[in-house]
């Protein structure tokens, strides 16, 4: 199963990617479902620079174009967004 991760403002940044598509066969054997929370910790084993990037406190995560909770499910072709955290009034 394959979806398109995009990365945001600092995220993408800090991170040195914008976008770019992501098999998660490791994780969805036979094509089932996984949340976000699983997708956030795949990537976070990139690195130390992606797991701290991902899970600071109030990461924004957006599939197909929704923001969701880490308990979202993810199938085959879906986009899933992170945004840093926002601020402003």
């Amino acid at each position: 199963m394959k979806i398109r991760i995009k990365l945001f403002a600092t995220l993408r940044e800090a991170l040195g990617e914008s976008e770019f598509d992501l098999s998660l066969a490791t994780l969805a054997p036979g094509e089932k479902p996984v949340d976000v929370a699983a997708v956030k910790a795949l990537l976070s084993k990139r690195g130390v620079d992606w797991h701290d990037a991902l899970n600071q406190p109030n990461v924004v995560h957006a599939l197909n174009h929704k923001v969701v909770f880490t308990d979202a499910l993810i199938v085959e072709g879906d986009e899933l967004a992170f945004f840093p955290p926002m601020t402003g009034g």
